[in-house]
């Protein structure tokens, strides 16, 4: 059964509301969005398994954890989920990042998938898909669908805002995925769009939106 764990955490909605903000500048809206996924990555990064080794500290050999090789891969729904991916990965010195191209048409909803590129090693690696909205769920089915299709068994979405409709789909649709998302707004919109939300991510981060 699919899991969805929502952060909800004070911090995390302080960073919400600055990203809600209409008046928030492009490079503000970058950085609290890294700011986000790094909060988001513990939880997000929960069952990466590890290998246990010996280690010597100034004082004596004790044992710990590494995370297990090969290291994750974490997948970016492009383009707005590139400054997603890139965050994770400097906390995450083993992992990989994979990326997935898809533009949603902005009348009929439906999905253009314009781009793949993923290790060749994907089936043998833990998969983390990050993207910033988790609003209809047609962008992010596509995307699982590929990686089950590749061999990959072990998947975690992140999300920094997701809708009902949106989880529901995916969770019926996918019932083994995790979903990690940092808040959990009300509903969509008639064109897509998650309500309060916080517009579109990928123009926000990138200042092509002129709305």
């Amino acid at each position: 059964m699919a899991t969805v764990i929502e952060l909800n955490n004070p911090l995390v909605l302080d960073r919400i509301t600055r990203l809600r903000d209409k008046t928030t500048s492009s490079r503000e809206f970058r950085q609290f969005v890294k700011e986000i996924t790094i909060l988001l990555a513990a939880e997000a990064t929960n069952d990466l398994p590890v290998t246990e080794v010996e280690v010597e500290t100034p004082l004596q050999i004790t044992t710990g954890q590494l995370i297990s090789q090969p290291g994750p891969c974490i997948v970016s729904i492009m383009r707005a989920g590139n400054i997603m991916a890139e965050t994770l990965r400097d906390l995450i010195s083993d992992a990989s990042i994979g990326f997935i191209g898809l533009a949603r048409q902005p009348v009929t909803l439906e999905i253009d998938d314009y781009y793949t590129n993923l290790p060749n090693d994907i089936s043998d690696r833990y998969c983390v898909v990050v993207d910033p909205m988790l609003a209809t769920g047609n962008s992010l089915s596509v995307a699982l669908r590929k990686l089950i299709e590749t061999g990959v068994t072990q998947i975690t979405v992140v999300n920094i805002l997701a809708c009902p409709e949106g989880i529901e789909r995916i969770t019926s649709e996918y019932p083994d995925i995790r979903i990690v998302v940092a808040k959990v707004d009300d509903r969509l919109n008639e064109k897509g769009y998650i309500l309060p939300g916080l517009g579109d991510a990928g123009d926000r981060i990138y200042g092509t939106d002129d709305r």
